[in-house]
């Protein structure tokens, strides 16, 4: 937590630019918590279900059973947690591609968000171009293009770009 509050007080001082940039170490933060979180209580948990008390077969059918389950969730946060690493290590954008100049001439040099000069214009599958934050912006609330509405590729991994904690209620 303390983490995320020191990644939103940077990226507060540096005036609003990277959205996107935040949006995915706030997301990496979030699925390397969900990882931990999953992973700390699972010695505990082991114990418990490996006492002799209630007999050996029980205990056995028990503690397979509960790492089985554990092993499955472990492997999917895992996955996520590598996702959310690639799209930061990663130079493209997964909603689009950047634009050529030559792209941007032939649209206007002005974003139709921001109304001004394009930064970084991403040019999305309906043909439509924005700045790259404006339209990280945008897509962190709809996943279509802000002029035409065409549905834009949803992102590979769910964002917690907001700075958002996930809801999951963990039982084991």
């Amino acid at each position: 937590m303390v983490f995320k509050c020191i990644l939103l007080m940077y990226y507060k001082n540096s005036g609003g630019h990277n959205y996107r940039r935040q949006g995915q170490m706030l997301t990496l933060v979030e699925y390397m918590v969900l990882l931990y979180r999953a992973l700390l209580p699972t010695p505990v948990w082991y114990c418990f279900f490996l006492n002799k008390e209630y007999g050996s077969l029980f205990s056995s059918l028990t503690t397979g059973l509960y790492l089985t389950f554990k092993l499955t969730s472990i492997v999917q946060k895992v996955q996520l947690f590598f996702a959310a690493l690639r799209a930061l290590s990663r130079k493209e954008v997964h909603y689009g591609s950047y634009a050529t100049s030559e792209q941007v001439n032939a649209a206007g040099d002005l974003c139709a968000i921001c109304q001004e000069k394009m930064h970084a214009p991403i040019f999305l599958s309906c043909k439509h171009i924005f700045c790259e934050d404006c339209v990280a912006e945008w897509f962190e609330r709809e996943r279509t293009c802000p002029l035409c509405r065409a549905l834009v590729r949803p992102a590979d991994i769910k964002s917690y770009g907001d700075g958002s904690t996930s809801l999951l209620f963990q039982l084991f």
